[in-house]
């Protein structure tokens, strides 16, 4: 699942028929690898090869989502899991690692001071990120576009993030981190937007009645909360209202839910749209939940589909802003998660 964060990126209660995915693991010369992980991104469905390569996980149902292969050593792979059919067979290519340039200057900021600005928006400036610790944080390295205020954080080694508050171990293979700033600072109140993405996996770590007291508040109000409600047909002033033109209005006027095969679900907006920019037509709403949280939503498709964990497609074409946005790392639970 890739998480766009000005924005962004994530099971109801009720699971269904399990799927079974097998298949085997080689490399370039048709080796079988051992201990690859193979994994649902953004769950806790997870998986390695044996000394035959071979492979075999068990899921509650289809999902929107992606299956991962990764090994140290060799190039990640990934397929989509609604393309999953029949025996997979994957080959994973040998990564050669590049010695990254050298440049040598003064920086006026410091690693402490970046990373600092790094963990406030990655992991969240609240108690679930501060309570979490990245194990192997010497893995970061940074840049700062001192033309444009922006700071991007890289890492070759997946992350290994402890959760405590959340009971959770996450494992996050980070693509892109970019942080937008409105001077040449490294400040978090002058932060514009943030944005990263990348691949993840979650590990049960602790759980108690706290914990799990933890992870329901993280859910509440969260994006994989409302598309679960969306597809379940779930409004009400507990749980989201939805706005246009900044009155409240029914969303069985706005949105159309229509079920599909192995639990997905299309959804098609057949309200008017409000804006037409470069030929691209964009609806948007507001949101409230639970009588304070305000949110945008702003869609530049007239339809998109939702599975039952609430994991949706076309993510880049879907723009969530305001309170929902808010959640970062510290936040994030898995998308199996079962309320």
């Amino acid at each position: 699942m890739k998480l766009l964060f000005y924005l962004i990126v994530f099971l109801p209660s009720v699971l269904f028929s399990q799927l079974k995915i097998e298949g085997y693991v080689n490399d370039e010369n048709g080796e079988s690898i051992l201990g690859c992980s193979v994994y649902i991104d953004g769950t806790t469905f997870v998986t390695t090869s044996n000394e035959f390569g071979f492979f075999s996980l068990q899921i509650p149902s289809k999902s929107n989502s992606i299956l991962v292969f990764r090994n140290f050593g060799h190039k990640t792979e990934f397929i989509e899991l609604q393309k999953v059919s029949g025996l997979i067979k994957i080959t994973l290519k040998r990564e050669i690692k590049e010695l990254k340039e050298v440049v040598i200057e003064k920086n006026m900021f410091s690693r402490k001071q970046m990373m600092k600005l790094f963990k406030s928006q990655f992991l969240g400036d609240n108690k679930a990120g501060r309570n979490c610790t990245i194990e192997n944080e010497d893995q970061i390295y940074f840049t700062y576009d001192k033309k444009n205020y922006k700071l991007n954080a890289y890492s070759d080694e997946p992350l290994i993030i402890n959760n405590n508050y959340l009971g959770y171990k996450i494992t996050y293979e980070l693509k892109d981190f970019q942080c937008k700033l409105s001077k040449l600072t490294v400040r978090v109140d002058f932060v514009i937007s943030c944005q990263y993405g990348g691949y993840f996996i979650f590990q049960e770590i602790t759980t108690s009645n706290k914990v799990n007291k933890r992870r329901q508040q993280s859910y509440e109000g969260s994006i994989l909360q409302f598309f679960r409600n969306l597809i379940d047909n779930k409004w009400d002033e507990e749980n989201f209202i939805l706005y246009k033109r900044s009155f409240p209005s029914n969303p069985n006027e706005h949105f159309k839910v229509i079920p599909l095969d192995n639990n997905f679900y299309k959804v098609e907006i057949i309200s008017k749209s409000d804006i037409v920019i470069k030929d691209r037509s964009i609806t948007q709403f507001d949101i409230l939940y639970n009588k304070k949280y305000q949110s945008k939503l702003m869609f530049y498709i007239s339809e998109f589909n939702v599975d039952s964990y609430g994991v949706y497609t076309n993510y880049d074409s879907i723009i969530l802003s305001g309170d929902i946005s808010t959640k970062r790392v510290g936040d994030l639970l898995p998308t199996d998660f079962n309320k």
